[in-house]
């Protein structure tokens, strides 16, 4: 490779920069949006072969009905996962009031070792 070039892996990476900006938050709200994509693209695949098994009678379609269903459902659970992080994020992190001194959690160690 010629000196100074940059090699196609590297131009491919900086898109994924290009469009987040380098913000882990917009990264992962691509992400997400990203998925929903997958899912409905797999769930309507589901759907689609549903059809053609029960209604046109293509017994083909059983392997892509299965395929379907598992994959619309990992991503079901991704998505809610991803749904639920971004919930978290939207709350303010409130700090305790009861966590005392360091001597106080020193001590409180203390006490469930001797227990």
């Amino acid at each position: 490779m010629v000196k100074g070039m940059v090699s196609p892996i590297d131009l491919f990476f900086k898109m994924g920069e290009k469009a987040t900006g380098g913000d882990p938050e917009r990264q992962a709200d691509f992400i997400y949006y990203m998925v929903w994509i997958l899912f409905t693209a797999f769930f309507w695949m589901f759907l689609l072969n549903c059809y053609n098994l029960f209604v046109l009678k293509d017994l083909n379609s059983i392997t892509w009905v299965l395929v379907g269903f598992a994959i619309s459902t990992i991503q079901y659970f991704s998505l809610k996962g991803m749904y639920d992080m971004k919930q978290m994020r939207k709350k303010p992190i409130k700090p305790d009031k009861d966590l005392g001194s360091v001597d106080n959690m020193i001590q409180s160690f203390n006490e469930k070792e001797v227990e």
